[in-house]
């Protein structure tokens, strides 16, 4: 995420909207599709993304798992609440032993194009950039 776009107002709105606020972090992600002065964040109840519909596939949900609907609800909603975000990637990779993670596959869509079925189809190691419109 642009780093203009990571306010006090996005962490709150996070927060409210899918129940988990945004910790910054020191990763970086190595790819021209994110720029180097963005702000990379965690968005995990807990050490893992086990508890993420986000690249589960056809897997049953899980226990405390944020809820399709609440997923696509925040990131339709984003620059409602946070009008700077034009771009926002997301990725899934664990790789703690690493302060910079390369992307072994990477697809951008607009916002318009963002479904249940895209999120659940993230695979491992594999970046997916969100493009919002440009506000008027």
């Amino acid at each position: 995420m642009n780093a203009a776009a990571f306010t006090p107002e996005f962490e709150r709105f996070t927060a409210e909207q899918i129940g988990v606020a945004p910790q910054v972090s020191e990763l970086r992600i190595a790819s021209s599709r994110v720029r180097g002065s963005s702000i990379v964040f965690t968005l995990t109840q807990r050490m893992c993304d086990c508890d993420s519909l986000i690249g589960r596939g056809s897997d049953d949900p899980v226990d405390r798992e944020v809820a399709a609907e609440d997923w696509l609800t925040w990131l339709r909603e984003l620059p409602t609440q946070v009008p700077h975000v034009s771009r926002l990637a997301v990725l899934r990779a664990w790789n703690p032993q690493d302060d910079d993670v390369a992307p072994r596959h990477a697809k951008g869509v607009t916002i318009s194009e963002v479904t249940e079925q895209v999120l659940r189809g993230l695979k491992d190691n594999s970046l997916l950039t969100i493009d919002y419109p440009r506000a008027a």
